[in-house]
């Protein structure tokens, strides 16, 4: 089995994104909106997907008026002080990430190659250096 989220986890998640998720037997729900923005979107977190490999793991699921995307397999997430959450899947030397922030944002980066995360950003083609950076925050989550 793969990464599973914790009742604490949603907490975490629920306050760093400041609103309150509701839950079900299969997943928890948040629906935010910006008002000075006026983005809104839908994070869902499915703590016990049935991959087709016959493995089961989380997906993250975010919903808004610009795109719907998914971030399967999840292996952990960090918190980004003060307003981001960073979700990581881990593919042998892949990684993808999903970063979802208070002001309703979504980024997705996949598959990144794991070296670029701790290489020299200045050396970095320049299409690389965003994901890069983004998800070398996470590089100690990756550590564990």
């Amino acid at each position: 089995m793969g990464y599973r989220f914790s009742e604490k986890d949603f907490q975490v998640i629920g306050d760093v994104l400041g609103v309150q998720g509701s839950s079900d037997e299969t997943a928890i729900i948040w629906k935010m909106v910006n008002p000075e923005s006026r983005q809104a979107q839908v994070i869902s977190i499915l703590n016990q997907v049935q991959y087709p490999d016959g493995s089961e793991g989380a997906a993250i699921i975010v919903q808004t008026k610009h795109g719907y995307f998914e971030l399967h397999q999840c292996s952990g997430y960090i918190t980004f002080e003060p307003d981001e959450i960073i979700f990581i899947t881990e593919r042998n030397d892949y990684v993808s990430g999903m970063v979802l922030g208070k002001h309703c944002t979504c980024s997705m980066f996949s598959p990144i190659q794991r070296d670029a995360l701790s290489a020299n950003f200045g050396e970095l083609d320049p299409a690389l250096i965003m994901s890069a950076m983004q998800l070398s925050l996470a590089e100690q989550l990756l550590e564990q």
